[in-house]
């Protein structure tokens, strides 16, 4: 049995794409939430992609022209998260308090640099922003070696080991993120 998924790219998808078959082996994590405020449930999906990647796809309600309703595919983010294989380095999602999608990465197994990386995606104007990093780094043989930064990326406002950091940040949408627009201040 598989899962018709549909993608292509990082942009917002139309029904009359071909889809593309995930094994459901293949699924990572799942969350829902009302992400568009309609009051039905959305759903974002992270499946095992290309070697050491995970791809992520987010779906919004729609209404049915039949009568119900469904789910429309508005992202589809390929190299979403890091993944390695086994466990302590596969990534998941989750859902804060607030019903904000929380993407996690990290490596909390293979070497003595560990780290853990949290991505927090909330849905704004129709479009899936990032709005906040997470990044935690230790090293298992020095253990005053930590390092912690918690950035708002919408507000600038943050921590970083224990201090308020304020930073001069720009939106940036799910669909253009990747860890190289991590902002300086949280590269520890």
């Amino acid at each position: 049995m598989a899962l018709s998924v549909l993608a292509a790219g990082a942009q917002a998808q139309s029904a009359s794409q071909s889809p593309v078959n995930i094994r459901p082996d293949a699924v990572l994590s799942a969350v829902t939430s009302d992400w568009n405020g309609d009051g039905r449930m959305d759903r974002a999906v992270l499946v095992e992609g290309q070697e050491d990647q995970a791809d992520l796809y987010i779906y919004v309600s729609a209404d049915d022209p039949n009568g119900g309703e469904r789910r429309n595919l508005a992202l589809a983010k390929t190299g979403a998260a890091w993944k390695g294989a086994m466990w302590g380095t596969q990534p998941s999602l989750d859902l804060n308090p607030k019903g904000s999608l929380l993407l996690k990465s990290g490596n909390d197994a293979i070497g003595r640099s560990r780290w853990s990386q949290t991505l927090t995606i909330v849905y704004r104007n129709g479009e899936f922003l990032v709005a906040g990093v997470t990044f935690d780094s230790r090293d298992t043989l020095e253990p005053k070696a930590g390092r912690h930064c918690d950035l708002n990326l919408l507000t600038g406002q943050g921590i970083r080991d224990g201090k308020a950091l304020k930073a001069a940040v720009k939106q940036i949408r799910l669909a253009d993120w990747s860890d190289d627009k991590r902002p300086k201040e949280c590269e520890i």
